[in-house]
């Protein structure tokens, strides 16, 4: 049998063409995996929003108080029928811990009741005529007055730690060192539910004090100047806010005590006014905030968030 020329290239080029597609088909389909993962893990993780901030005021503070749970609250004197804006305040350090009634204009503390020494304060929050707090490394807590601040109960959260605390207006929310923010019956202390906080797939410990907004858990991370907002039902990460440059500027400022500042700490919300409030441990001022996305190529990467964001080792509250 004799092949013409014109036979033998077009058996060339289609085995040429079939060696193609057999090395080529495995590579682009490799490819698509490699996009399908790609996407699934986008779909199930999605990025949090990023947010940085503006200070529109700024209030006195004790800069001697170890700052643990912070809650607004208004309160009316019924003698004289004047009102106040007032922060419930919980403190820490063992032979310093207390809550307190705290004036939000003055920083005056109007009403205050110390801790026993051998008691490390950590969140506190108000829910009902009651004023619950937590104290570090172990399960036991207290339940104050609202009207008097008066001790009226000992309580036990059942769990081993205690850091932050707030509340939904339903749940005592409590969390400890771990990455697992536990939801309270408040009548009985037995957990409702947990959450596990992550971004985008990470978990996330440390979450210290925390306050609910707009039906998020906001959540200050310790040994960080972020804020995480985190979903409720799902504990997923939705948005870090960067509060960098706060305690930076006090120390500038040179105010009194500014040089013994520990870390941000402390959130409290006005919800009839919208007003959100940031101190932290021994800072001499409260900062009235609000919060706005980064201007355009000014946010971090997300290399730089995970550094700035996320907590490296565990350890104390």
């Amino acid at each position: 049998m004799v092949v013409s020329r014109r036979s033998r290239t077009l058996l060339a080029l289609t085995i040429l063409l079939l060696l193609s597609l057999g090395l080529t088909q495995p590579v682009a389909a490799g490819k698509r995996k490699a996009k399908q993962r790609r996407e699934t893990h986008e779909e199930q993780h999605p990025e949090p929003t990023l947010w940085t901030y503006s200070v529109v005021a700024e209030y006195p503070h004790d800069h001697k108080a170890f700052t643990q749970g912070l809650q607004f609250d208004r309160t009316c004197d019924n003698s004289s029928k004047v009102c106040y804006d007032i922060f419930w305040e919980s403190t820490g350090l063992n032979g310093q811990s207390s809550i307190r009634q705290v004036d939000v204009n003055t920083g005056e503390v109007r009403l205050r009741n110390d801790l026993p020494s051998n008691h490390f304060g950590e969140g506190v929050t108000r829910l009902g005529d009651d004023l619950y707090m937590i104290t570090w490394r172990t399960g036991a807590g207290f339940k104050f007055s609202a009207d008097k601040l008066q001790l009226t109960e000992e309580i036990d959260t059942g769990l081993g730690d205690g850091w932050g605390l707030t509340t939904d207006g339903v749940h005592l929310i409590v969390s400890e060192s771990s990455q697992h923010i536990h939801f309270l019956d408040p009548k009985t202390l037995r957990e409702v539910r947990t959450i596990t906080v992550k971004d985008r797939g990470k978990e996330i410990p440390w979450i210290n004090e925390m306050e609910v907004i707009n039906g998020e858990l906001w959540g200050n991370v310790w040994q960080t100047e972020c804020i995480a907002r985190v979903n409720m039902t799902t504990g997923r990460v939705i948005g870090w806010i960067h509060m960098h440059g706060l305690r930076e500027g006090l120390i500038k400022r040179g105010l009194v005590g500014s040089t013994k500042m520990d870390v941000l700490n402390g959130i409290a919300y006005d919800a009839t006014s919208k007003r959100i409030f940031v101190t932290g441990k021994l800072w001499p001022r409260v900062f009235e905030v609000v919060p706005k996305p980064f201007e355009s190529g000014a946010a971090p990467d997300w290399a730089a968030v995970a550094r700035l964001c996320h907590p490296r080792v565990f350890g104390l509250g």
